[in-house]
């Protein structure tokens, strides 16, 4: 046959087998998809994106302020958390978190400090899915500590971060304290309801609110109780000022600010410093002590964000107007207006990305309040639509 090679039946029908069975394997495979496994994501693994103040812990990262939002992508069905929780449960202990999957509406998540383990989605038709998850709850609720994701799939790079950040700096109004729930005063002696975590919610606040109609991504440092130069106990130590600097409240871990500053911080604080004491003259916020606080605290914002719009506000439970009687004489003063002068202070100094926003003082008739007559949920939304319109005038002049 002049060179040309031959080859018996038998060898090639097992040739041809031998094919067949490589391009069986290269096609799908004829019991389906590969089947899915739990994989761990810990909590310091690069695809795991954090949106607010933290820490990182040996175990995990460590956080309390209220918003703080947790991102991942993962290509499966189910998904579940791991978590290790400080609070301590009941009505005004157990931190609650928001769940959203694909961009849904968020669901409702309280921890336990006995409980590591949270299912967090299951069911899903198995593709590409994102989920955030964002914590409602302050740090006097306590703190807690995520340890890991777990995916039933294969992990993926979490979405883009929005790349205007705003900041809210301050005491219980930026936490969002009681906008879970609205009463309508009565007269005295009806009180308003007190403090539970199920109805702080940093959706419903005015900071986040803002954020949201501006695209940015917000960040909160806030405290209860806590002001700039005195508590609302008249205690002086854990103020606003000192909070910043920390990671975590009442933890000694520093904050690193060498990351990307934020291009607008809202510092809405001295509400706190207004109401401390009953009224007497002792009670009156001290000027002196007042602004020189306040005015290194805006050095401060200043040589740490060269480049921010830094907005000072109060509001909106006060104006920061109070007067006291004693013995027949009323003396009153107005920290707002010290607030003023203090923004003032620095646009003749040449910082004219210091600005002074005023804020409208709540009408509870008609928006009702939420717990301990903080704002009403309707009253942030007005809050935020006057400092959204104040935020573009500035970033769109």
């Amino acid at each position: 046959m002049g060179g040309v090679a031959t080859r018996s039946l038998p060898g090639l029908r097992r040739a041809l087998l031998g094919a067949s069975v490589t391009l069986l394997a290269c096609g799908p495979s004829p019991t389906g998809p590969k089947p899915l496994a739990w994989v761990t994501i810990p909590a310091h693994a690069p695809e795991v994106q954090y949106i607010g103040r933290t820490h990182v812990s040996d175990e995990g990262v460590v956080f309390s302020h209220p918003g703080v939002t947790i991102r991942t992508s993962f290509w499966g069905d189910a998904l579940r958390m791991r978590l290790h929780d400080a609070g301590a449960g009941g009505e005004t202990g157990t931190n609650y978190f928001d769940v959203s999957i694909d961009g849904a509406p968020p669901t409702l998540l309280g921890v336990r400090s006995d409980e590591p383990l949270y299912p967090l989605a299951s069911g899903l038709a198995q593709g590409l899915h994102t989920v955030e998850l964002t914590r409602r709850t302050e740090t006097l609720v306590g703190t807690s500590e995520f340890v890991a994701f777990e995916v039933h799939g294969e992990v993926r790079m979490p979405p883009a971060r929005s790349p205007l950040r705003v900041e809210f700096v301050g005491d219980s109004i930026t936490c969002a304290y009681g906008t879970g729930r609205v009463v309508f005063p009565r007269p005295p002696p009806w009180s308003a309801p007190t403090f539970t975590s199920k109805n702080q919610d940093p959706r419903l606040g005015y900071g986040w609110l803002t954020a949201q109609a501006l695209g940015a991504e917000p960040s909160f440092v806030c405290y209860s109780g806590h002001g700039v130069y005195r508590n609302l106990d008249q205690t002086t130590t854990g103020l606003i000022p000192a909070i910043y600097e920390l990671a975590v409240p009442d933890t000694t871990v520093a904050w690193d600010f060498t990351g990307p500053s934020p291009d607008v911080i809202v510092v809405n604080a001295g509400t706190n410093d207004t109401f401390a004491g009953a009224g007497t003259d002792e009670d009156l916020p001290d000027e002196t002590a007042f602004k020189t606080a306040y005015r290194t605290f805006l050095a401060r914002l200043r040589a740490l964000h060269p480049r921010a719009h830094i907005i000072c506000t109060l509001g909106s439970m006060t104006n920061g107007y109070k007067e006291v009687q004693v013995g027949g004489e009323v003396r009153s003063v107005h920290v707002g207006e010290w607030i003023s002068h203090l923004v003032e202070e620095r646009r003749q100094q040449g910082d004219t990305r210091v600005h002074r926003h005023v804020m409208q003082v709540q009408n509870p008739d008609v928006d009702g309040v939420g717990e301990d007559w903080h704002p009403s949920a309707a009253t942030h939304r007005k809050m935020a639509v006057a400092l959204t319109e104040f935020i573009q005038a500035l970033l769109n002049p």
